[in-house]
């Protein structure tokens, strides 16, 4: 499927993807630095959600329901390496 959407974070994705193929010798170090909520908003706007649940359990309609506290829990912990 095509992406269309020119939000922020699909611009930021396109612009390190044009970057990864201009400079094919580049290493990330990091990107931890690009995710924060709104990236993971995009990324659950992305996922599959009729896919299996995740090792915990929860489908994507169970995380859906409480979205903005899961995607700033999961943004915390990622930040805090919890």
């Amino acid at each position: 499927m095509r992406e269309t959407s020119s939000s922020p974070i699909v611009l930021q994705q396109r612009q390190l993807a044009q970057q990864a193929v201009r400079y094919p010798t580049m290493v990330f170090t990091t990107l931890a630095h690009l995710m924060d909520v709104a990236w993971l908003r995009e990324a659950f706007r992305r996922t599959r959600k009729d896919a299996a649940p995740g090792i915990d359990e929860v489908t994507a309609g169970e995380y859906a329901e409480h979205l903005e506290v899961n995607l700033t829990d999961l943004s915390e912990r990622w930040r805090t390496g919890r």
